[in-house]
């Protein structure tokens, strides 16, 4: 195939196969999987039929079609409309006859496509798109640039081979010399789209709004990274994420008020951490437990308040990876319970009332209450993901029947226990646990850490009461090497791409001054003879190159430039100018003439025919030069 159409046709349909695959979550899958058949049809007719509609009826149409997703525009669903007009307009100029402005608007439109993905996609697939619509498109673009010129006509091979190698090579060097535009360009702090982005729907995450018995065993099923920890953090890792005070009875709910009582935290060690939370669409910013307070927030555009119970959340649904560093301490906090943390629902079953009566008694301090209810639940009871069926109340199931549950089951019956006996006691809602990445050296925690314990208020402190038997998920122990070797691959993204930021285009600024200034300290004369020692090899070795690309590797192009050299020196005459068929004229009766002709033909069937000059053929003419003195 060396039709310049067709090669460009072909590079500019796997361009846009790219652009649906970029786009794919944010358009409308129905209307997606329906333009992407049309694009099909329109390929196969550019390839086959060349049956082409009226451009008018076409245009027609896509001003309708458009006007019907624009419908749908709202501040909340602001991305999916113009994701649904992209493949539209897509589509519709794949059933067009196209002329060379039709192909550049096609690749310009699948350009368009990745950018939008940029809106919600800054992970690592964003590169991999990005990098596949740039080599591809960098190549259908050039491609589309001889058709223009040439028109259908087929290609000589020579020119073929040399194009598609320049074609190649052309966005790889693109791709390079904007590395330094990269490092250099300036960038906001802030995330330009996080307005575009306010209108997400929530994923499923390891905390929600609620926490309802039975429904945590589902998010501790998915190994989704939630986020990564650099720095020193303890052992036995809790992440506070939300406190849940008012219980239903089957459902615990946040009570939130905004914390504006001073806490103080005595004794404890202090740890300061470094995290990139992946986007969660939700508000929520995980700590480790106890969170003291957040130093620096990089990538959100909203405020980050704390509520009661040392939570910290933002005003706004986190939709890009955000970073922060935080301080948290191994202190109890002291905040003052609610009228809420001892409230006990009017609809629990007596048979837990009796069960807190005997738990506590002779039981006189709260500690001893305490210890009572810890001991409890250490005979008899398992944990599991898995909930059999039951009737009436779901935890006078769990701690009479069965005896089998998850860490709400555990958790809400200790609270519950607790608050029978004039504890306070509330719920909190985070993350236990991580796994260390070695090859990255930072810590992850996933959706499958999802966890719940209790806070119980004594001696004027909240302590942390988990009953839950030690449990690893089974999501947990699936994590292999190559999923901690791929993550690793993803942090650096994150890290070098993602957040770099203007604050670290200034650092490494500094880092170049620091290493000029320190340059006063160095030996010059030293320093300059390395410089002289590196650039002669350097060019030593530029030399060494160029002599075997132009003379000493074995090619018709380098027998016959040897063969000039070797006639001026005979004739006296320059050869430089001459073309191949004005040589062989000047030495055409000369003893020499056959010779002469002979490397000519050779040199002029590599250089200008589409048959190939075999390496026989090659050696010959070098020994033929070898008569030529």
């Amino acid at each position: 195939m060396r039709d310049p159409k067709k090669i460009s046709l072909i590079l500019t349909y796997l361009v846009i196969a790219g652009s649906y695959v970029a786009i794919y979550s944010l358009a409308n899958t129905l209307y997606l999987l329906i333009f992407a058949l049309v694009t099909l049809i329109g390929a196969v007719n550019d390839f086959t039929f060349r049956n082409y509609p009226p451009r008018w009826v076409l245009t027609v149409l896509g001003f309708i079609m458009s006007g019907f997703f624009l419908l749908d525009l709202s501040f909340e669903n602001l991305i999916s409309p113009f994701a649904n007009i992209l493949v539209l307009l897509i589509a519709i100029k794949s059933l067009e006859d196209k002329k060379p402005r039709d192909i550049y608007q096609l690749l310009l439109l699948s350009l368009f496509g990745v950018a939008l993905s940029a809106t919600f996609r800054f992970d690592i697939s964003f590169l991999l798109f990005f990098l596949y619509e740039l080599f591809l498109g960098s190549i259908a673009f050039l491609f589309t640039n001889v058709y223009s010129n040439l028109g259908e006509r087929n290609l000589e091979i020579g020119f073929l081979k040399a194009y598609t190698r320049f074609a190649v090579l052309f966005p790889l060097v693109i791709f390079v010399l904007s590395v330094p535009f990269f490092v250099f360009l300036p960038r906001t702090h802030t995330p330009l789209f996080d307005l575009l982005a306010s209108g997400r729907q929530s994923l499923t995450s390891g905390i929600a709004q609620n926490v309802e018995l039975g429904k945590v065993g589902e998010i501790q099923q998915d190994n989704t990274v939630v986020m990564r920890i650099y720095g020193d953090v303890p052992r036995d890792a809790y992440w506070r994420v939300a406190v849940f005070n008012r219980f239903t009875g089957t459902t615990w709910l946040r009570v939130q008020e905004r914390s504006d009582v001073s806490h103080s935290y005595p004794g404890g060690r202090r740890y300061r951490y470094r995290v990139i939370l992946s986007p969660t669409y939700d508000n929520y910013i995980p700590l480790l437990d106890y969170p003291l307070s957040i130093l620096r927030l990089e990538g959100y555009s909203g405020k980050v308040i704390q509520t009661s119970g040392g939570v910290f959340t933002g005003t706004r649904p986190i939709s890009k990876p955000v970073r922060y560093i935080a301080v948290s301490t191994q202190g109890r906090p002291n905040d003052p319970p609610s009228e809420v943390d001892i409230r006990v629902p009017e609809n629990l079953p007596d048979s837990l009332w009796e069960l807190s009566k005997r738990l506590s008694e002779g039981r006189i301090t709260t500690e001893d209450k305490i210890d009572s209810v810890v001991s409890y639940f250490k005979e008899g009871f398992r944990y599991s993901l898995k909930l059999e069926d039951y009737e009436g109340h779901p935890l006078e199931h769990f701690l009479f029947r069965s005896r089998t549950g998850n860490c709400e089951f555990f958790a809400s019956s200790t609270a519950i226990l607790l608050r029978m006996m004039g504890i306070p006691a509330r719920l909190v809602g985070g993350f236990k646990g991580y796994i260390k990445n070695d090859f990255g050296d930072y810590y992850i925690v996933t959706n499958s850490m999802a966890h719940v314990w209790v806070e119980a208020y004594v001696n004027g402190r909240w302590v942390r009461i988990d009953t839950t038997p030690p449990y690893r998920s089974p999501a947990v122990r699936n994590i292999s090497a190559f999923d901690l070797m791929r993550d690793a691959i993803v942090s650096f993204w994150f890290e070098n791409v993602v957040e770099y930021s203007a604050k670290k285009q200034a650092g490494l600024l500094r880092g170049v001054k620091v290493r000029i200034m320190s340059l006063k300290e160095v030996n010059f004369r030293s320093l300059l003879e390395r410089l002289l020692s590196v650039s002669a090899l350097a060019f030593l070795g530029v030399i060494l190159v160029h002599m075997y690309l132009y003379s000493w590797r074995r090619t018709p192009a380098n027998l016959y430039r040897k063969l000039l050299r070797r006639l001026q020196r005979l004739s006296g005459e320059d050869y430089g100018e001459l073309l191949p068929e004005e040589v062989i004229a000047r030495w055409k009766g000369h003893p020499l003439g056959p010779y002469v002709e002979f490397i000519v033909r050779l040199y002029q069937r590599d250089r200008f025919s589409r048959e190939r000059v075999g390496k026989d053929e090659i050696n010959e003419g070098y020994r033929v030069l070898r008569n030529i003195y």
